[in-house]
């Protein structure tokens, strides 16, 4: 019997993403109907917590998952992977941490791991990204996207670079990118074009 899998973020497009790349794997896991945002009504093996362009109270919102009588157990699906937010998610009681550069295959043997009761933490190729993310189509790679999506939110530079463990001046290099790409110049610009090709939160 396939594991439950539920799939927790913010953004309808990124949970259909990651919906997408499990479903190859139906034979060993079954992504569950959710709400966006939200977990799973009835129990679930694995919550799959995607933490694009999560907000800044992510860590509670962790905890409460990692606590709920109907999740067996928590992994965190990130592109982030510095050290200090690998622990960070794992004290705040998250069972695995799982990179998004992971190939399918691997990824479900990570989600298999963590329902079986291990505490595993699997690292990819940053240069690779899976699943589909908003605004892809335009060109967009995931972490000018996310920083995109952070603009939208109203986070400031210094908190982009805080709750994504960047440095302000990778940040800034992602935001230049992205406005150059999206072909806008001011942050006032950058929000009204997030507004209107899915950067912005659905629940």
């Amino acid at each position: 019997m396939p594991l439950r899998v539920s799939v927790v973020n913010d953004y309808s497009v990124v949970v259909a993403g990651v919906r997408a790349l499990l479903a190859p794997y139906s034979d060993r896991v079954l992504v569950v109907e959710t709400e966006t945002g939200s977990t799973a009504d009835e129990p679930v093996d694995v919550a799959l917590f995607d933490t694009f362009a999560a907000p800044q109270d992510w860590q509670p919102r962790l905890a409460t998952m990692a606590s709920d009588p109907h999740i067996g157990a928590v992994a965190v699906y990130s592109f982030i992977t510095d050290p200090a937010a690998v622990a960070d998610t794992l004290a705040t009681g998250a069972s695995g941490f799982l990179a998004k550069s992971l190939p399918g295959e691997q990824l479900v043997e990570g989600i298999e791991q963590v329902a079986r009761g291990e505490r595993v933490t699997l690292l990819g190729n940053d240069a690779a990204a899976t699943g589909r993310w908003p605004a892809a189509d335009v060109g967009l790679t995931p972490r000018e996207s996310e920083m995109l999506a952070l603009i939208v939110q109203g986070r400031s530079n210094d908190e982009i670079a805080t709750s994504c463990y960047l440095s302000p001046n990778t940040v800034k290099t992602y935001i230049r990118e992205a406005y150059r790409k999206i072909g806008v110049t001011t942050r006032p610009q950058a929000v009204a074009w997030g507004m209107k090709n899915g950067l912005h939160l659905t629940s």
